[in-house]
């Protein structure tokens, strides 16, 4: 074909895409254009292009997600040469919003460079790095539609953002000392440096919004941040100079290694070593030995969040200051994340000592990413800032938007054969929370021009989410639909037909009941029921969630009088099982992450946790690897007995079982009980996956004991989204391929 119209659609804007088309075609003797609009790419080309569809197929642009290539032919006068046309502005928008995406190895050399003039400029991005989805208002992804809009190029930006040849071509937050955006105070540097050294809390602005700085090598000043911002015990991610410095605390393996390099650079939870040693610090000018205070920064942990500097700013800060720096979310518990200048003062006036902040405006906040790695596989906890908005195929072409859950909330769009999921948001009890959420469904909605054939959201009435989208169903008149916790929770890894285990804290089910530990038949439209966890009572419901006693009380109360009378330890025992025989706010429930509660509960792991999923977190940390025993179970008509468990549990303790060795006795049944639910079914419906997800399994050693005890015999699925962030993607395909395609 001489002349041939290609249309591209994906993540193809904002990543440097056609300047690599450009000279690309111009390297291989072609004319022609190239266009963004709102259908992706657009390319006309003049000439043999074979050679360049092979390269578009084999060698894109790094940052670029081709989703779609079509090709047709066209008729026309040959153009003289290769141009990058205007975006056009029409139509509904099929492409995909880039994430933020870390500083790359061009941009830092030019950072540190003393003749660049960007030298130590903390804006210094290019087409290949640099903020995307925090800058962006709305489509397509030109200057005038970001907050950049508000800084005018000078005569040598401008000459880099329009010379395709230059890796700066339309790269649209391009900016220099001259042009771009600045830090205040003016001596920032120092002022950091200072504060860091002096132990004092620093609130600094960053790409997707503010961090809450302090030296982690200080324990007074990681106590101190921990009191005003009125985080009890949840453990604090670590920023830190580079890798080297991450070996000499944790252990890292090729794929962790991998993660913590990666574009993304999240926060990657990691195993602490057995022993750590001290590292050397400067104080004053002098170097002196110092110890990391684990059990201030991840109190009764084994794992620590840690991640690189991800911006030219953190390049800058951990230059002048080598070690590993506190850098949390800026906000007091419980509420989302700030991200104005405005906002970080009125509200952060009585935890930070310092502010540096910029005026670069963040249109999109974005909270950073936490990610694990399970053997090989890359968990993601919270989808943020570099991972999200995450898009991926569906077969299905309807315009779907999903809701979520309410705690960990993120949405998901799904339209035309793409669904995506967008970041962390958080747990919608805060109004304000909510608000966002509505905010940010509004902007997307409008950013891609879209009305939805259908809102899903979760099958409990009284969820904040189910409440926010039939108001938004109701003005923008269409249906709306309830989907099942966890039928979405299992969809979203895999939606063909499986055997799925969804193991939670709480979910609605179809019962009125709450469920989470559910063994279900399913495929993306429907499920059975097909093994659960034996319910129990949660002695005034809420409250029970936030004290595990209870649910160990409501446990023994169903086993026997004698196994009730050993675990008499205090009043609230007689408290609750008045409460048990009055049946009053009692909600009968069905979870295993309440299960893990209270065994961390009897054991005296953690009796009273402070923020959600500690108590599983600590008993996980507490177990012995090295113990293979486990406990008594059985499985009588679908219903999973954890009463013998719990039995052996306690009958153990009292004859001097350690409670790592239990710990580790606990998480081996689970996995045993995983593999008679499983091959139970399998007798009856073949060799189909096994699928994992909920809260649970972002357990790796649970994890790692099921793969042990399957050991092959069955294909394993566990998600890449296990928590109640990746809810939402079940819901839009549930939606999409339940009610509006079929």
């Amino acid at each position: 074909m001489n002349a041939v119209s290609i249309h591209i659609t994906g993540i193809v804007q904002g990543v440097g895409f056609r300047p690599w088309v450009w000279k690309t075609a111009t390297e291989l003797g072609l004319t022609g254009s190239v266009q963004n609009n709102f259908d992706g790419v657009r390319i006309e080309l003049f000439g043999d292009s074979a050679p360049f569809l092979e390269k578009l197929e084999n060698d894109p642009p790094p940052l670029a997600r081709i989703d779609c290539i079509s090709v047709s032919e066209i008729e026309g006068e040959t153009p003289r040469d290769f141009t990058i046309r205007l975006s056009e502005d029409c139509g509904e928008a099929l492409q995909r919003i880039s994430p933020d995406i870390a500083i790359c190895g061009d941009c830092r050399r030019e950072l540190f460079d003393s003749t660049d003039r960007r030298f130590r400029y903390p804006f210094i991005n290019c087409v290949n790095c640099g903020p995307r989805f925090s800058i962006i208002e709305n489509l397509p992804y030109d200057r005038p539609q970001t907050s950049m809009r508000d800084f005018e190029l000078c005569s040598e930006c401008r000459s880099e953002y329009k010379n395709p040849a230059n890796r700066r071509y339309h790269a649209q937050p391009v900016c220099c000392p001259e042009c771009g955006p600045k830090i205040e105070p003016e001596n920032w540097e120092k002022i950091w440096l200072d504060s860091m050294a002096q132990g004092k809390i620093v609130a600094v602005k960053g790409i997707g919004g503010f961090h809450l700085a302090c030296d982690a090598l200080n324990p007074d000043a990681v106590k101190k941040l921990r009191k005003r911002k009125g985080r009890e015990s949840k453990p604090f991610a670590l920023m830190v100079p580079d890798l080297e410095w991450v070996k000499t605390v944790c252990e890292v393996s090729a794929e962790e290694e991998k993660l913590l390099l990666s574009r993304e650079r999240p926060i990657v939870l990691l195993k602490i070593l057995k022993e750590v040693g001290t590292v050397r610090r400067i104080v004053r000018g002098a170097f002196v030995e110092s110890t990391l205070s684990l059990e201030e920064i991840a109190p009764g942990l084994n794992t620590l969040g840690v991640m690189l500097p991800y911006s030219p700013m953190h390049e800058i800060m951990f230059d002048l200051f080598p070690h590993p720096a506190v850098m949390t979310s800026a906000n007091y518990s419980t509420e989302p994340m700030i991200h104005t200048n405005e906002k970080a003062r009125k509200k952060l006036g009585e935890i930070a000592d310092v502010f540096i902040t910029h005026n670069r405006g963040i249109i999109n906040r974005c909270d950073d990413p936490v990610c694990a790695v399970h053997g090989t596989q890359t968990i993601v906890i919270r989808p943020g800032r570099g991972i999200a908005p995450v898009s991926m195929p569906i077969d299905s072409d309807a315009c779907v938007l999903a809701f979520g859950a309410d705690m960990k909330n993120t949405f998901a769009l799904a339209h035309h054969g793409q669904v995506t999921l967008h970041p962390y948001i958080g747990d919608l009890e805060n109004p304000e929370t909510q608000a966002i959420l509505e905010q940010a469904i509004q902007r997307e909605l409008g950013c891609f021009k879209l009305t939805p054939d259908l809102i899903v959201h979760d099958l409990h009435p009284d969820y904040f989410s189910t409440r926010i989208a039939q108001t938004f169903a109701q003005k923008l008149r269409v249906k709306s639909r309830a989907v099942q916790h966890h039928h979405a929770h299992l969809v979203g890894t895999f939606s063909e037909k499986a055997v799925g285990f969804s193991f939670d804290g709480t979910g609605y089910g179809t019962d009125g009941t709450i469920w989470g530990g559910e063994v279900l038949l399913y495929d993306s439209t429907d499920f059975k029921r097909a093994f659960y966890l034996r319910p129990f009572a949660l002695p005034g419901g809420e409250m029970a969630v936030k004290n595990p006693q209870r649910v160990a009380v409501s446990l023994m109360r169903q086993i026997d009088e004698a196994s009730l009378r050993r675990f008499e330890r205090d009043e609230g025992v007689a408290s609750t099982l008045k409460l048990l025989e009055s049946g009053i706010n009692c909600p009968m429930t069905s979870s295993m992450g309440r299960l893990f509660d209270a065994v961390s509960c009897l054991l005296g792991i953690c009796e009273t946790p402070t923020f959600d999923g500690e108590a599983a977190m600590r008993l996980e940390a507490a177990a012995d690897e090295t113990e293979c025993g486990d406990l008594a179970f059985s499985i009588q008509g679908g219903q999973i007995d954890w009463r013998p468990m719990i039995r052996d549990l306690i009958d153990e303790m009292e004859q001097g079982v350690s409670a790592p060795v239990l710990a580790a006795r606990f998480h081996n049944t689970l996995a045993e009980i995983v593999y008679c639910c499983g091959a139970a079914l399998a007798k009856k419906q073949g060799r189909i996956p096994w699928v994992f997800s909920g809260g649970v399994f972002q357990n790796r050693l649970l994890v790692e004991r099921i793969e042990n005890v399957a050991d092959g015999e069955f294909e394993l699925v566990f998600s890449t989204y296990p928590t109640d962030s990746g809810i939402a993607l079940g819901q839009a395909v549930i939606g999409a391929e339940k009610w509006v395609s079929k």
